[in-house]
């Protein structure tokens, strides 16, 4: 009798797999499509930018490298929050994530190009790395679970905010880098990037006091990135006409 039951099972257990093959690859489509919609159409493959999103995204695995020993040798964060203070923690780690500021400002000096290409692809470069890092695991052990969970397509979401995120970032340091940049510019562009790297901090304060759900914070991160990628596509505008 048992024996009998062997055809069901192995039935069953091939329907769910390929549910979860079909979920992971939904959930990554999701996650990747700006990434590769900005790519394609942006004009960084007429400029054959692969190997130099691929310096980028190199940049990024070397620079959370020196963050982990940074973390692991420096910043007390477990016993942050043991004494219960998250946002200790998170004022710590966007602390330490500032070297991915650094690490991001050495790419674009580096790279040779129009100004937008270099901001795209040090953009599309770092982000795709940092989501192969930390999203694809995720997301596939997420997958694997018999019923659908929102938090997979709020991985997504937070994927794609995050490549409008570093196209804000770059663009803030190529305005930076430049010679004829008024300097009475410069304390606003110093906020606006330690504003960006704090959002962590500032965010883990607004769900604490108002206890935001998920949704919300991705609603809370989207008007984020929207009020400072408006000031700041004006500010670069402005700048890259007058180097063309």
């Amino acid at each position: 009798m048992c024996f009998s039951r062997w055809p069901h099972h192995l039935l069953l257990l091939v329907q769910i797999e390929k549910m979860t093959l079909f979920h992971f690859v939904n959930c990554i489509g999701a996650a990747y499509a700006p990434y590769f919609i900005t790519y394609r159409f942006c004009g960084l493959s007429e400029y054959s930018s692969f190997w130099k999103c691929v310096r980028a995204g190199t940049a990024y695995i070397v620079t959370q490298l020196v963050k982990m020993l940074i973390l692991a040798t420096l910043f007390p964060l477990n016993a942050a929050e043991e004494h219960g203070n998250p946002v200790l923690g998170e004022a710590l780690k966007s602390t330490v994530d500032l070297l991915d500021m650094l690490g991001m400002y050495l790419v674009i000096t580096r790279l040779l190009g129009r100004s937008e290409q270099k901001v795209l692809v040090t953009a599309v470069g770092w982000g795709t790395a940092e989501m192969v890092m930390t999203k694809v695991l995720p997301l596939w052990v997420g997958a694997r679970g018999v019923e659908f969970e929102w938090t997979n397509l709020q991985s997504a979401l937070d994927s794609n905010l995050n490549l409008l995120f570093l196209i804000v970032v770059n663009m803030l340091l190529w305005l930076w880098n430049r010679k004829d940049l008024n300097k009475s510019l410069l304390p606003l562009l110093a906020t606006f990037l330690l504003v960006i790297y704090y959002r962590p901090v500032l965010l883990e304060i607004v769900q604490l006091y108002y206890g935001m759900d998920p949704w919300g914070l991705i609603i809370a991160k989207l008007l984020f990135v929207t009020v400072t990628g408006v000031v700041t596509l004006r500010m670069y505008g402005s700048m890259s006409n007058l180097s063309h």
